[in-house]
């Protein structure tokens, strides 16, 4: 190792005169030459696009745990199921990668617009039907064939009901949506309001029936989620004011008409532990002559007043709003 500098005093000084003059000498085989030191906007940095939605993926990981418990009722044999991943890719791709026997059912997911699969490959539909007829999931006749029967259809969509309705369940916090079977379709490749070259959001999952691994997929158009990427990815999502008035609004109209259950305080009195074991049916409790009660709306004290008797009735005559100086007309019997 040497101990000179990496820079002699001259370079430092030629690269000082080049920045203060803004030419700079650069050797190269043709001898010197004089290259300018121009500015340099260095442009805004680019939005990068990102494959992973944390969020997605930790309700994806919910919604595994959840179904298998309820497929497992449905089919009356053990059932795992797990969250393996989401990707990114156009439909085109998609299909491309899946091109075998397929079953794709189409649902909505209200009030998002557009469609969303649940994609189901020809050996998951036949192990899913054999077990729910009572078989072992060991025959595997089904893989040769080349279409679906309406039978086997309704066990899918059985399996797809059970699963959208989970789905919703977990996605409240995420979204208040409802989500529809709507048609179900046996090629990926004609469902119509998707594009081949539509970007699509995939979430894999393996599902495990009597001991036997099999994958489903939920597939979502970028453009359907779209308003729900940014929660996707952990982001939180900004209040809409103009909503929040509506509901302001809709909740101050609709209050007045909400019914609670009014109560009072006849009077007070002590006993001793000892006398109330001994109370039985006829004995009389005898009270303090009540002057003043307080009544409750739902268990909340609201009004003060005189207790008497109004038309013919025990009553309390209201006296003024507690936590309030304003007083309260008229009587509450």
């Amino acid at each position: 190792m040497t101990d000179q500098p990496v820079l002699t005093d001259e370079e430092k000084g030629a690269l000082l005169d080049g920045m203060s003059s803004g030419e700079i000498e650069v050797h190269s085989s043709n001898g010197p030459q004089y290259a300018e030191v121009r500015e340099y906007e260095i442009g805004k940095r680019s939005r990068i696009v990102s494959n992973s939605y944390p969020r997605l993926l930790a309700v994806n990981s919910q919604l595994a745990s959840r179904l298998g418990k309820q497929v497992e009722q449905m089919l009356n044999i053990p059932t795992e199921v797990s969250s393996v991943g989401i990707t990114n890719c156009t439909y085109n791709e998609f299909i491309e990668a899946h091109s075998g026997l397929s079953l794709a059912i189409e649902f909505t997911a209200q009030p998002l617009q557009g469609a969303a699969l649940i994609h189901t490959s020809a050996p998951m539909i036949g192990h899913l039907v054999e077990t729910f007829f009572g078989g072992d999931g060991n025959d595997s006749s089904h893989e040769a064939n080349t279409f679906f029967t309406t039978g086997e259809i309704n066990v899918a969509r059985l399996f797809a009901n059970t699963l959208l309705s989970v789905m919703q369940e977990l996605w409240a916090p995420l979204s208040a949506v409802e989500m529809t079977q709507t048609s179900a379709h046996q090629a990926t490749d004609v469902i119509e309001g998707i594009e081949s070259g539509d970007t699509v959001i995939v979430s894999e999952f393996e599902i495990t029936i009597a001991e036997r691994p099999e994958q489903f997929r939920i597939v979502w158009p970028l453009s359907t989620v779209a308003p729900l990427v940014p929660v996707f990815e952990g982001q939180k999502r900004e209040r809409d004011a103009a909503e929040d008035a509506r509901w302001g609004k809709a909740l101050s109209t609709r209050i007045v008409d909400t019914v609670v259950g009014i109560s009072t305080t006849v009077g007070h009195t002590g006993m001793t532990l000892g006398q109330v074991a001994e109370l039985s049916p006829g004995d009389v409790i005898t009270i303090s002559n009540p002057q003043r009660g307080t009544l409750l709306a739902g268990e909340v004290a609201v009004i003060e007043g005189r207790f008497g008797i109004h038309d013919g009735r025990y009553a309390i005559e209201a006296g003024r709003w507690l936590g309030h100086e304003a007083a309260a007309n008229g009587a509450a019997r």
